[in-house]
């Protein structure tokens, strides 16, 4: 799977699953119809985010980028995309317009995951050495209120260069989920606080790749991909849901491709992901239970955004 997400940031331009936390507290209208799913399209060797109604009409291209994240608030999606050779972190209106760039390193930062306050962005970065959770405020502040970025490494750098990422922020704020493949190269579900990394606990004990970590609104329950069914390393992938103990882990889709970078509906009903052989990525939407699934279109590393508290994007 490794060599897999690798190939994706090379011939796709995205890192990982985008899994969005998302806030979970919808508005008056809880009506899916009202929310929109963002993803990626690779055209002419360039990844271009996209949005469209849950069941993959209204596609409409806002920018150039990857790995979309969903404001709690509906309003802004935050992305990566390639500056001056390398990846940083940005953020733009849920049109595409007044795109904010949010990093500037000579190290790749990519994969961002908003904290449910709107107020910071979790993001992964090679500037330590390895690929590490780090976060930012979103804003510094203005005048007499200025309070900084204040980034933080949230996760720490090993002898061995073992990298932690892929992260997904809790929709209660507590914890960040994310990926780490500290004991060899098969990658487990791990916990850690989101205020400064301590609290780790890890999540799966399997030979197989667990990955892509994402959130039920209830802060309860984690989606993730995993070829634990087959022989590790098969190049099968499906989403799993388990407790946000690791218990009761249960297989969603079933098939003989790779299913991976699942978002959660904001209420709680449905995941979209994508499911990729070869070059080709396709994007599905099942019912939380696993039954359902519905093929709505082209496009790869989706999320669903929240119910949108703000103006949502134009139809």
């Amino acid at each position: 799977m490794k060599n897999r997400m690798i190939s994706l940031f090379v011939v796709f331009c995205i890192v990982g699953c985008s899994s969005c936390s998302i806030d979970g507290r919808p508005g008056p209208d809880t009506d899916l119809s009202s929310t929109k799913i963002a993803f990626v399209m690779r055209e002419q060797n360039q990844s271009f985010i996209y949005v469209m109604d849950p069941d993959g009409s209204n596609r409409k291209k806002i920018a150039s980028g990857a790995m979309p994240c969903w404001s709690p608030d509906g309003r802004q999606i935050a992305f990566a995309a390639r500056n001056e050779g390398n990846w940083d972190i940005f953020y733009m209106e849920a049109d595409g317009s007044n795109i904010t760039r949010l990093t500037a390193d000579p190290s790749e930062d990519v994969y961002p995951s908003w904290s449910p306050d709107g107020s910071m962005i979790a993001f992964n970065s090679g500037r330590s050495g390895s690929s590490q959770v780090w976060r930012t405020n979103v804003t510094e502040g203005d005048g007499d209120n200025s309070w900084g970025y204040n980034l933080t490494q949230l996760t720490q750098d090993s002898p061995h260069n073992r990298v932690n990422n892929f992260h997904a922020w809790s929709p209660d704020g507590l914890w960040l989920a994310f990926e780490a493949d500290r004991d060899r190269d098969d990658p487990e579900i791990y916990l850690a606080n989101a205020v400064d990394g301590t609290n780790q606990q890890r999540l799966t004990f399997t030979r197989a790749l667990d990955e892509v970590p994402s959130w039920t609104p209830d802060s309860k329950q984690i989606v993730f991909s995993s070829d634990m069914h087959g022989e590790p390393q098969s190049g099968v992938y499906d989403i799993y849901i388990m407790n946000i103990d690791g218990s009761n882990q249960r297989r969603l889709t079933i098939t003989d491709e790779q299913a991976s970078n699942p978002s959660v509906s904001p209420d709680g009903t449905k995941i979209v992901y994508d499911q990729s052989q070869g070059e080709n990525s396709f994007i599905y939407v099942i019912d939380i239970d696993g039954t359902n699934p519905v093929r709505v279109g082209e496009g790869s590393n989706p999320a669903w955004s929240p119910f949108f508290l703000g103006a949502a994007p134009q139809r």
